[in-house]
């Protein structure tokens, strides 16, 4: 994802030099050292078990190709949980590695190992837990100078007392991830409760961008984070809402939990995720407002 919209911030830069100037220049660069780039989690529900767990491998592409980032094919993917049980992840499709027998534990370490392109990598995670959702539910707001007016979905939680608790929120419209990160929505995507320890929690909207009209059916995830992660999301969401303004940098690489073991220089992109998460749904109903 970072390195998408990295890729066409640096082509619309590149266009605008172009028509600024007169004389025609040709740029010769050598392309930078092929990144891994891990997408994956182990995802854990109390109440339902995962039926596969995947891991998307992808190779951060040359700068100035403006296509999808190609996939990392005929890797060696497995994990190892803390009682030393390997599971192996085959490909079912280029790029994408699963497994349907890992179904996740709470407090289990869990060790991935990837072997790519002679490069071996790894990371190591800890299922984190995570509170429930009490209840899920529509709110209709009016329209502000910062955000548009309509349906949002709101829900309430208990927060556990005494504990470091770090929040990601991931809101679904029929089953599809909606991601509208910026500056000022960070802080509903993902959250700890350093201001909210033990406390109930109501009418928390995990994304108050998104407006849903009526029949849409929305779902939203609750899911557990280290500090590592939390970390890490924090910034990969403030970044990629900066992209575009006029006077912001572009986004540098974020570093992960995942390590190249044959070449740290050369450390991958993304994380490996390893959390519970909890999952409430609601279709939205026509209100008078």
């Amino acid at each position: 994802m970072t390195s998408r919209y990295f890729i066409n911030f640096l082509l619309i830069s590149l266009t605008i030099l172009a028509f600024s100037c007169d004389q025609e220049i040709d740029l010769t660069l050598d392309g930078p050292p092929q990144k891994l780039v891990v997408e994956g989690r182990i995802a854990y529900n109390a109440d339902k078990p995962v039926a596969e767990q995947t891991i998307t491998l992808s190779v951060l592409g040359e700068f100035f190709e403006n296509n999808e980032t190609p996939r990392a094919t005929g890797a060696v993917v497995s994990v190892m949980d803390g009682n030393g049980q390997v599971f192996n992840y085959s490909e079912k499709a280029p790029g994408v590695y699963s497994n349907s027998l890992l179904k996740g534990e709470p407090g289990q370490t869990y060790t991935l190992s990837i072997d790519w392109d002679g490069q071996k990598f790894e990371a190591i995670e800890t299922l984190v837990n995570v509170v429930p959702i009490d209840t899920i539910y529509q709110v209709f707001e009016e329209e502000n100078l910062f955000e548009d007016g309509g349906i949002k979905i709101a829900i309430d939680f208990l927060d556990q007392s005494g504990t470091e608790n770090f929040y990601l929120w991931e809101t679904y419209l029929e089953g599809e991830l909606q991601i509208l990160p910026d500056p000022g929505n960070k802080n509903n995507l993902i959250g700890s409760d350093d201001f909210f320890d033990g406390q109930q929690i109501v009418g928390y909207f995990p994304n108050e961008e998104l407006v849903f009209d009526p029949g849409d059916q929305v779902s939203v995830q609750q899911i557990g984070l280290s500090r590592n992660a939390y970390s890490y999301y924090f910034t990969l969401y403030d970044q990629l809402g900066r992209l575009g303004a006029a006077l912001d940098t572009p986004p540098v690489p974020i570093r992960g939990n995942i390590r190249n073991l044959t070449n740290p220089d050369n450390f991958p992109l993304g994380y490996f995720l390893v959390s519970e998460f909890d999952e409430k749904t609601h279709v939205i109903i026509q209100t008078n407002e």
